[in-house]
């Protein structure tokens, strides 16, 4: 998922002086329980330009917004510091980050970070809204580049790292570290002390990130919330390639009316096999939907698909592989269709893969769209290829061991669509699978639940219910609606999430329809009476017995 490109200390005396009027109080309330009257924030705040901090760290503006402002395109309605900075791990690093900090009268005690979308090299101003108007201080990250808008390919591009390893490296794994490092000290510089708790929170390349701070940084998050993550991204890159491969040949193998055509195609066989016709697939594993029974006989040409169209679905619910049938990535899930034009035709198709192979990997800034590519060959130099003392999928690819996460105490919640069109539903399973293979029951549910969402698309939209916050505002604000809600009261409050409800939204942003959304392996099953838009006519089971699928 690509977003729009976005932008970007009180002296230790000062903060010093105003201690006795401060009185931290923890858990889940004000962090400020004295009188903070006399505490000035705009002072405060603007004392923080140009200070420089361990770790190569750099304020470099400080501005207080007393009334809120408009950053970019998103209204900010209350008052804060706008903190601007970067941190400089190497020579050649430059990691760009805004981290927002409310007024200590309204500061919740705790830091929330957002995580990113894409390769996008730009700062993700828009997704701190929210949380600093939840009064959480709050950070995003340009993943230590700057995106080229001037480039045909967009967020996409990935020419920053040519010839640049350690900004690979930043945008890999440490820039989000960094980040999170300064945002303490900032926040401890701010406040008088640091947060009691930080979250990070991020979908796509946001949930890569999440679960690399899960297994490569582990004491640097109380929570973290996981959406869609391209958690072996190098694997991933190589499979984009591979869906791409059918339109790059022929562009009239994905095209809008041919996804239409299969869309309904396998809806009409698989909508009604959890129980309840609703448009939306419970679990795509039990659809089998063959393509090849769609396509067309001789002289029919309508609501049929050419043997290429066959073709094309064909590759991308399979998933890449290797000449002798090794499995590189999962295929896609039946129910996705509608969106691949979006992201597997065109141009400039396959998200940030072919830039990823060219100029990343193979360290040449020509572009690659549609050339040739070895599956057997090319695989191995996406894998193995070094960046470092790391190879890329080393450094990129998120590690299955979060024993020392759940050792520091912290809690995860990981959730997928499961029609994302983008990034396979079946790899967060497969994530899941490896992590708690590991664990007894027990300890699994101790610190980590999984959410598979029927229905809903990368990290948002679709006929599902996928109103749970992160990327889908939540219409309520508490636990059992609000994802960022039901992390923080797993920490705080040692609550661990149950079933949460999600809902959908009519066209004039209404809910129309509610339904449980059933911690992984469980789900949605219809009781056989009530109306099948109302949560209350479902309740949370074990699936059964599943057909073998592209696992």
């Amino acid at each position: 998922m690509t977003r729009a490109s976005r932008t970007k200390l009180l002296t230790f005396a000062s903060v010093m002086a105003l201690l006795p009027a401060l009185a931290f109080t923890g858990g889940t309330g004000p962090a400020i329980a004295a009188d903070t009257s006399a505490r000035d924030d705009a002072a405060s705040c603007k004392a923080l330009a140009g200070q420089t901090m361990a770790g190569g760290v750099t304020i470099t503006a400080a501005d207080y917004n007393a009334t809120g402002t408009t950053v970019e395109r998103a209204k900010v309605t209350v008052p804060f510091c706008r903190i601007a900075g970067f941190a400089a791990p190497t020579s050649d690093s430059h990691v760009g980050f805004e981290i927002w900090l409310p007024p200590a009268s309204s500061w919740n005690g705790k830091y929330q970070q957002e995580g990113s979308g894409g390769s996008v090299g730009s700062i993700g101003t828009g997704s701190m809204v929210e949380p600093l108007e939840a009064g959480y201080a709050t950070l995003a990250t340009d993943n230590g580049h700057v995106t080229n808008d001037e480039a045909p390919d967009g967020g996409s591009e990935q020419g920053w790292g040519v010839g640049h390893p350690e900004k690979l490296i930043d945008f890999a794994y440490r820039a989000v570290h960094v980040s999170a490092v300064a945002a303490q000290a900032i926040v401890d510089k701010y406040y008088g002390h640091k947060a009691a708790e930080s979250y990070f929170v991020g979908c796509s390349t946001g949930g890569r990130q999440a679960l690399v701070e899960a297994t490569r940084y582990p004491d640097d998050f109380n929570g973290i919330l996981a959406g869609a993550p391209a958690w072996h991204w190098t694997n991933q890159m190589t499979n984009a390639i591979w869906n791409t491969q059918a339109a790059y040949k022929d562009p009239s193998a994905i095209t809008e009316q041919s996804v239409a055509i299969l869309h309904k195609a396998v809806m009409d066989k698989c909508d009604a096999l959890d129980g309840v016709k609703d448009g939306v697939i419970s679990d795509p594993r039990r659809c089998t939907f063959d393509p090849k029974t769609i396509e067309c006989k001789a002289g029919q040409t309508a609501e049929c698909l050419t043997p290429v169209q066959v073709d094309a679905a064909e590759r991308i619910y399979s998933g890449s592989h290797r000449s002798d049938g090794t499995r590189i990535f999962q295929g896609y899930a039946r129910g996705s269709e509608l969106n691949w034009t979006h992201i597997w035709a065109g141009k400039f198709s396959g998200g940030s893969a072919w830039d990823f192979w060219k100029q990343s990997v193979s360290q040449d800034k020509d572009e690659a769209y549609g050339s040739a590519f070895d599956f057997d060959k090319d695989t191995d130099k996406m894998l193995t290829s070094k960046i470092g003392n790391e190879t890329y999928s080393d450094a990129y690819n998120a590690k299955t061991d979060l024993s020392a996460f759940k050792a520091h105490g912290g809690k995860l919640i990981q959730y997928h669509g499961w029609a994302d069109q983008q990034i396979s539903p079946y790899a967060s399973v497969d994530y899941y699978n490896k992590t708690v293979s590991k664990l007894s029951k027990a300890d699994r549910d101790s610190f980590y639940r999984l959410y598979m969402l029927p229905g809903i698309y990368h990290c948002a939209g679709g006929p599902g219910v996928g109103n749970i916050g992160d990327s889908s505002p939540a219409v309520s604000h508490d636990p059992e609606h609000d994802l960022v809600e039901a992390i923080d009261t797993w920490v705080t409050k040692n609550k661990a999430p149950a079933a949460l409800i999600g809902s959908h939204l009519d066209d004039n942003k209404k809910v129309d329809r509610t339904r449980p959304l059933c911690p992984y392996p469980q789900e949605a099953k219809y009781k056989g009476a009530g109306d099948i838009n109302d949560a209350k006519s479902f309740v949370c089971r074990a699936p059964g017995k599943l057909p073998t699928g592209p696992m």
